[in-house]
């Protein structure tokens, strides 16, 4: 991504609604993990650092972002061990983890198979990953070109990917699907106006932000318990690792 979607990124994911609830749906899907207090635990692609902290409630957290500026922001607001690299060859760790998350990465991994199959040597035995990318490839648009993503997923296809790369899916699901229809929306909005930044990027005004938010987080009620037929984004976990 470019340099002012990194500063934007750094400005918007503590208050922007997406970003505020995601963060409790996958806190939700997490505990149902089950992971030990002293898990370690790898986020690849952590940008300026937002999921950090949220992981960190679940063990010992580090990060791999390729961007050289992100990472230093990551490491310094987060006290983490941050360091540059990127799949699937050049992950700055020796160690394995018992958890290891792409939140909103893989969509920007031109080989994604290939940079996922690195992934399973990576885990101890038991360990886990998790992974999150956008849905549906007729949606892409604005949001999609100025992040940089080279696709959207269906379940299908993000189940052939997730196979091919001899990993086992546990879990499966869609997710923002109750703000699925506001999604569409944007996207039409975004195919009928000539400006840059899409839809929704920016915090929009106090009471609409904390109204997308109240709805977007509903769904961590349900996401550990079901699979949600439709949604504008994917959560896959994987199965534990022999």
């Amino acid at each position: 991504m470019d340099n002012d979607v990194y500063e934007d990124l750094r400005e918007h994911q503590e208050a922007h609604w997406w970003f505020r609830a995601r963060r409790e749906i996958l806190t939700r899907a997490l505990r149902g993990l089950s992971l030990a207090p002293d898990s370690e635990i790898l986020e690849i692609g952590c940008g300026t650092g937002g999921n950090l902290a949220m992981l960190a409630e679940f063990g010992n957290v580090c990060g791999v972002e390729m961007h050289e500026e992100a990472c230093a922001y990551a490491r310094s607001s987060s006290g983490k061990d941050i360091r540059v690299g990127f799949l699937p060859d050049n992950v700055p760790f020796d160690g394995k983890f018992d958890l290891i998350c792409l939140l909103d990465v893989v969509e920007h991994i031109e080989h994604d198979q290939q940079a996922l199959s690195s992934l399973k040597s990576m885990l101890k035995p038991g360990g886990r990953i998790v992974i999150t990318v956008p849905a549906y490839q007729w949606m892409y648009g604005k949001h999609d070109v100025l992040l940089h993503h080279f696709r959207r997923y269906s379940r299908d296809g993000l189940r052939s990917v997730v196979r091919g790369s001899d990993i086992e899916i546990g879990k499966l699901s869609y997710f923002n699907t109750l703000m699925f229809p506001v999604t569409v929306l944007a996207f039409i909005l975004d195919k009928l106006t000539p400006v840059d930044k899409f839809t929704g990027y920016d915090v929009p005004a106090r009471w609409l932000n904390a109204t997308f938010y109240n709805i977007f987080r509903l769904e961590r009620f349900v996401i550990d318990k079901l699979n949600l037929p439709f949604g504008s984004s994917l959560l896959m976990i994987s199965k534990p690792v022999a």
